[in-house]
């Protein structure tokens, strides 16, 4: 059951069990999040009515934002597991003491439950997510975050059944849910503090809570400059604020027409619970069903209409007939729409948008924006009851929101592809980040229309994006880029071909075997015989007795690295002897071929002709030469790479080959590190090795060196352990022997300090000025040494700053 579950959920070796736990938390804390909801709705709306409900959402508004900044100034200080922890706890008290409130039946106490719930909603889910990050790494997050979120929605939908059961078919008193959530979120304290033990992320915490406090640190003012500078970004604004405006008024109308409907307390309590968690499977559904495929046929421009058209069919039918019909049509239009096809739209808007630019605004836009749009409708919603406007009336006020809400996306579709052809043409959208959004319509438009572009870095970008597509039909706008006079275009089309998995073009591919470019030829053998079935033995025998030596060696190179076991019997050592005794600059080209196809050739008979191209007149057949080595992980050439490393010339090719062996080679790295025989440029060079091999035992290595190695090295040992803590939060760092070595460093600074203060008393001895200028880029250095060590101890951003001051 577990491997299956593992191979259909994409949950890889180790995860499952971490994942499972972590679904359950999320699940646990929406079923918490659906018994607090309609409780609050219910006693709320059952004893104050909904004509205060603007009040509480502007109290709501006021209150929220500071007390999440006091949660974000405490994450700086306190470990995620330990502040979760408090403010668990916290929750739990609080739920018994408002279980005694309500029971005392004042209007203030029904104000405090809707806001603390409110609060609850918005504090449990991003807590979260905050401690999702730091128990998976980025790679983890896009594949399992999905099935987290999921956890969420079941728990949810249980919530809200769950409550409407107790309440309808047991009697249990709307207040006495509080019980109910006292019970999980004691259940989430438990797995909380299982997953942390399990996981053991020590030291993770302050980065991730300190970057999203640095991602919300410039002012109010420069935001709102940066965003008045970009059409594009203040149409999104656009929708952004009436988006949140109209959702506080079609809240407001959906709340109303619900206690009209259901004016005893159960009654209410039960319908709210059925319908908010029923709403989260609809949601699901649309996301599932139809949201990918309305973006491929109608493009970003098309799914952002999809949600103020939903509302305005609603609207209509609130302003012909209001009632709890017209209401859950509304209010389900709203929560369908809303949180699938509508939000995967406005995260798309976000695509042409410089990456810089995208990290500083979006949180603000997410918070400062939504705050602000639904203050205003607050306001307007309070206004128009003093007006004694009626349900209907508000309905004609919606419907003119949702008027200017439609012509500013309308307005958005056009300056959407505007500014991604812009973005594309100065090349600020980065492939990799979106390959999981680029598949709608109107950006493979604006992609296939930049392939005909004379621009060649333009038509190489679009090919990169392109590439990553998949269900999209590209054959007849690449095939025209196999004749381009780049050398990249022509390869990455014939690679795009490929995974399109098309025989179509095997004349045309065939004729690119002659390319001038070895990599363009390479491409096109592994097309051909990637298509070639049965006959692809007997078509690489052709290439080899090809007249073009240069055919000649990318067909081994071929055969090396794409060939079936059973063919490469076809790369002999007179074949490699042939080829080697060709000159000039063919000779060059084959060796380069040759160096290349022996990292993947994996036969320990061929490495001699490697060790003899680490040593080639050609730097470029060295290089290759060095890669290779590095990719067989063969431990005869360990000594040969180490040698590399004192020249400067190969040096980040050795560092990069010595990475690749992994585990395995740590132990030759370690003793040549501490060998006063090594050349000290080596022992310089390894810990720049260890910091590309991220796992526990390359910083076990370095921290246990750093006492016993001349200061020229430490210092290389402490810039390697700082990429360390930088990239990869989740390793540890021995905080005694760093401190022995800060201890050390500090000393070693006061010492020199002694010394310069002491020469000052011989300012004009001989050669004092040179003493001196050595003495303090000594200080310098060691000044650097200090700051390095301490972040290693403390956040590093913190302590960067602190230096540069």
């Amino acid at each position: 059951m577990k491997q299956l579950l593992e191979k259909t959920l994409n949950i890889r070796k180790g995860e499952f069990t971490i994942t499972l736990l972590m679904f359950f938390y999320y699940y646990l804390l929406l079923v918490t999040y659906y018994f607090l909801k309609p409780a609050r709705d219910s006693l709320f709306l059952v004893k104050l009515g909904s004509g205060q409900l603007p009040f509480v959402f502007i109290l709501i508004a006021i209150i929220v934002t500071p007390l999440i900044s006091l949660y974000s100034k405490a994450g700086q200080s306190i470990k995620l597991n330990k502040l979760i922890n408090i403010t668990t706890i916290i929750l739990i008290i609080n739920l018994f003491f408002l279980r005694w409130l309500i029971q005392l039946g004042d209007s203030w106490v029904y104000y405090i439950f809707y806001i603390w719930v409110s609060i609850y909603g918005i504090l449990s889910t991003s807590q979260f997510w905050l401690f999702a990050n730091a128990v998976y790494n980025p790679a983890q997050a896009k594949r399992l975050f999905v099935l987290l979120a999921l956890g969420g929605i079941v728990g949810a939908f249980t919530g809200g059944e769950v409550t409407s059961f107790v309440v309808t078919n047991l009697g249990v008193a709307t207040e006495n849910l509080l019980f109910f959530c006292v019970g999980s979120l004691t259940v989430c304290i438990f797995l909380l503090n299982i997953i942390w033990k399990l996981t053991q992320k020590e030291g993770e915490v302050q980065t991730v809570l300190s970057r999203r406090m640095q991602e919300k640190k410039e002012g109010i003012g420069q935001m709102f400059g940066t965003i008045s500078r970009s059409r594009h970004l203040i149409f999104i604004v656009g929708i952004i604020t009436m988006t949140m405006m109209v959702a506080s008024f079609v809240d407001f109308q959906f709340k109303t027409v619900s206690v009209e409907a259901f004016p005893e307390k159960a009654a209410l309590t039960s319908f709210l619970g059925k319908f908010y968690g029923r709403l989260s499977l609809v949601s699901l559904f649309f996301q599932i069903a139809f949201t990918y495929t309305f973006l491929r046929i109608l493009g970003v421009g098309g799914v952002i209409l999809f949600l103020p058209i939903g509302l305005l069919l609603g609207s209509m039918a609130m302003l012909l007939s209001p009632g709890l019909l017209a209401g859950i049509i509304l209010r389900g239009a709203d929560g369908s729409f809303k949180y699938s096809i509508d939000k995967t739209g406005r995260e798309l808007l976000f695509m042409p948008v410089p990456l810089e630019i995208k990290k500083r605004t979006k949180v603000f836009i997410d918070v400062v924006i939504d705050r602000g749009a639904r203050g205003i409708a607050d306001v307007l919603l309070i206004l128009s009851l003093v007006l004694g406007f009626s349900i209907r009336h508000i309905s004609i006020i919606v419907l003119a929101l949702l008027a200017i809400w439609i012509i500013i996306a309308v307005l958005t579709k056009r300056e959407y592809l505007n500014a991604f052809r812009i973005a594309l043409a100065k090349r600020e959208i980065d492939p990799d980040e979106l390959r999981i959004n680029i598949n709608e319509a109107s950006t493979i438009a604006v992609l296939k229309a930049a392939l005909k572009n004379d621009n060649y870095l333009q038509v190489e970008y679009a090919l990169d994006m392109l590439g990553t597509v998949e269900g999209i039909d590209l054959l007849q706008d690449v095939k025209p880029l196999l004749n381009h006079k780049n050398s990249k275009i022509r390869l990455k089309s014939i690679r795009i071909l490929q995974s399109q998995d098309e025989k179509k073009f095997i004349r045309e591919i065939e004729e690119m075997v002659n390319d001038s470019d070895s990599e363009v030829q390479l491409a096109a053998m592994h097309y051909l015989y990637d298509h070639s079935g049965d006959v692809g033995e007997s078509l690489m025998k052709r290439f080899l007795e090809h007249s073009d030596q240069t055919v000649v060696s990318t067909t081994m190179r071929c055969i090396a690295e794409y060939g079936k076991p059973e063919h490469k019997y076809l790369l002999n050592k007179d074949l490699f002897h042939q080829m080697l005794a060709t000159e000039g600059s063919a000779g060059e080209t084959n060796r380069i071929q040759l160096a290349k196809a022996l990292g993947s050739l994996n036969k320990t008979e061929f490495y001699s002709y490697l060790k003899t191209f680490m040593n080639d007149p050609s730097p470029t057949v060295i290089r290759e030469a060095i890669k290779s080595a590095g990719r067989t992980r063969n431990r005869e050439f360990i000594p040969v790479l180490l040698k590399k490393l004192a020249d400067k010339q190969y040096r980040l090719d050795a560092r990069n080959a010595l990475a690749e062996y992994g585990i395995r080679v740590l132990g030759t790295l370690r003793d040549h590190l501490i060998d006063d025989s090594v050349e000290v440029v080596i022992r310089k060079n390894i810990p720049g090795v260890l910091s590309k091999i991220p796992i526990q035992e390359s910083v076990n290595i370095l921290t246990d060196s750093i006492t016993s190695v001349n200061p020229s090295i430490k210092y290389y040992i402490v810039k390697a352990l700082n990429k360390l803590r930088s990239k990869y939060s989740e390793l540890k760092f021995d905080k005694k022997r760093i401190d022995s070595a800060l201890v050390n460093e500090t000393m070693y600074y006061y010492e020199i300090l002694n010394i310069i203060e002491l020469r000052k008393e011989c300012k004009d001895c001989p050669g004092e000025r040179l003493l001196e200028k050595a003495l303090k880029e000594k200080l310098d250095r060691n000044l650097e040494q200090i700051f390095r060590l301490l972040g290693l101890r403390y956040p590093a951003k913190d302590i960067y700053n602190a230096y540069k001051g």
